[in-house]
C-alpha cells in the first residue's frame, strides 16, 4: 500500500513538472506547490500523532509464572483534536505472546476517544526482560507515509520458573523400587583421613584436611553407607545475546526443579550444587526444603564468571563429591573438561547421569571411555519452538 502511494506521488510531481515545463500558468504551479507539500503535511500529522498518543499497558502483577498465561492490559488514548487514521502495535515477541491481538491489525482513533483491550500475556522463559507493546507504527492519513518508534517505557516482567511435574524422567530407568526405602534414612558417613601412600586414588584427597596438616591426605573408606543424590547445576552463560542464553539457562532451572521434585515424592533425599559466587549445596529432603530450593532458583542469577569449570574446580579443591549414590549434572555443554572435571570430584566413583541443554542437531556429545555416564539431551525450546 505504502508502496503503491509513493509511486503515485511520484507520478503526480513528474506530472506537475510536465505541466510547468509545457503549459506554466497559475493552475500548474498551485498543482505542483500542492504535489511539494503531501509529505511535509504527512510527517507533520505523524508528528502530532506520536505526541497525542498515549500508551498504557499493565499486568495482573510484575512477577509471572513462565509458561502460564496472565491477564494484560493495553490502552491506546487519543488525548489530540483530530483523528487517528492508521495506527499499528508491533509487540515483542521473542520471549512472550500476546493472544486475541493481531499483530499487524490496524487501528483508527477519533479525537479524544481510546481503545482498550484485554488480553492474555504468555511468557514462555524464566528471567527478566520486556514484553507487551515494542513499538508503534503510525500512518498518514494518504496512506503514504508511516513512522515507525519505539515506545520509551517498556513494560519489564520478572517471571519465575515453571513447575514441571514429572511422573517420568526421559532416559534409563532412575531408581528401582527396592532402591527406595534405602534413600529413605541419610546416614552420616564416617570418612576419617589419613597420610597419602603411594598408589591412592588422588581423587580421594581430602584437600582440607590436607592444608591444615600440611601434608597430603586421603579419605579412608570404611564402607559407609551411600545415600541421597547431588545434582550439580552448571552456573554459567556462555552466549552474548538474550534470545540465545535464556533458553538453555531456562531449560537447566526447570529440570534441576523437577529432578529434586521427583525426588522428593519418592522420599530420596537430594542435595542441589550450584556455584553463586561461592558454592552453595541445598538439601531437599520435603516440602519445605522445595520451597526454599524453588525460591533460590527463582532469583539464581547465571554468569559467565561463573561456569561448570569454575564448580567443579572448587569442589575437587573441596575434596570432591563423596557418600551420594548418584551424581546427576544438569549442564548446558559437556565437554572433555567437564568429563576430566567430573571424574577428579567423583570420590566414591559413583554413577553419574548428565542431563544436558543441548539439542539434536549440535552432533555427538563427548563421553568416557569407561561408558559410567549416561547422557541425556533434553534439549533446548528456541524462542521458534516455543512459539509452536
Amino acid at each position: 500500500m505504502k508502496n503503491k502511494g509513493m509511486l503515485i506521488l511520484a507520478a503526480l510531481f513528474a506530472l506537475s513538472l510536465v505541466g510547468i515545463s509545457m503549459f506554466g500558468g497559475a493552475v500548474t504551479y498551485v498543482f505542483f506547490w500542492t504535489v511539494l507539500l503531501i509529505p511535509v503535511i504527512s510527517y507533520l500529522y505523524i508528528l502530532c500523532v506520536i505526541i497525542s498518543l498515549k500508551i498504557y499497558q499493565k499486568t495482573e502483577g510484575r512477577d509471572m509464572v513462565c509458561k502460564a498465561p496472565s491477564d494484560f492490559y493495553i490502552t491506546l488514548q487519543n488525548e489530540g483534536w483530530f483523528s487517528f487514521s492508521s495506527l499499528r502495535i508491533i509487540f515483542y515477541s521473542s520471549f512472550s505472546g500476546i493472544s486475541d491481538i493481531d499483530d499487524g491489525a490496524v487501528y483508527e482513533l477519533p479525537p479524544h476517544s481510546s481503545i482498550q483491550k484485554k488480553t492474555k500475556l504468555l511468557c514462555r522463559y524464566r528471567g527478566e526482560y520486556y514484553v507487551g507493546i515494542k513499538k508503534i507504527v503510525v500512518g498518514d492519513f494518504f496512506g503514504i507515509f508511516s513512522f515507525t518508534y519505539t515506545i520509551k517505557e517498556p513494560l519489564s516482567v520478572i517471571v519465575v520458573p515453571a513447575m514441571v511435574h514429572l511422573s517420568e524422567l526421559k532416559g534409563s530407568e532412575l531408581l528401582s523400587d527396592s532402591d527406595r526405602d534405602n534413600y529413605q534414612r541419610k546416614t552420616e558417613p564416617d570418612i576419617p583421613v589419613r597420610e597419602y601412600a603411594d598408589g591412592d586414588d588422588l581423587r580421594f584427597v581430602n584437600w582440607k584436611a590436607s592444608a591444615i596438616s600440611q601434608k597430603l591426605m586421603v579419605r579412608e573408606r570404611r564402607g559407609e553407607e551411600k545415600s541421597g543424590i547431588a545434582i550439580v547445576m552448571d552456573p554459567g552463560r556462555y552466549q552474548k545475546r538474550m534470545e540465545e542464553y535464556l533458553p538453555p539457562e531456562n531449560k537447566v532451572i526447570e529440570w534441576v526443579l523437577a529432578l529434586s521434585f521427583y525426588y522428593m515424592e519418592n522420599n530420596i533425599p537430594t542435595e542441589i550444587i550450584y556455584k553463586a559466587g561461592e558454592v552453595q549445596k541445598l538439601h531437599v529432603r520435603d516440602a519445605g526444603d522445595f520451597d526454599t530450593l524453588y525460591s533460590e532458583m527463582s532469583r539464581f542469577s547465571f554468569r559467565e564468571d561463573n561456569d561448570m569449570d569454575k564448580l567443579l574446580e572448587e569442589l575437587y579443591i573441596d575434596g570432591g563429591l563423596a557418600g551420594y549414590r548418584m551424581i546427576i549434572f544438569v549442564a548446558q555443554s559437556w565437554t572433555h573438561e567437564e568429563i576430566e572435571g567430573a571424574d577428579r570430584i567423583n570420590a566414591d566413583l559413583s554413577p553419574i547421569r548428565v542431563y544436558l541443554a543441548q539439542d539434536e542437531s549440535l552432533g555427538d556429545v563427548a563421553d568416557t571411555v569407561s561408558g559410567r555416564f549416561d547422557i541425556v539431551r533434553i534439549g533446548v525450546d528456541t524462542p521458534a519452538e516455543a512459539k509452536a
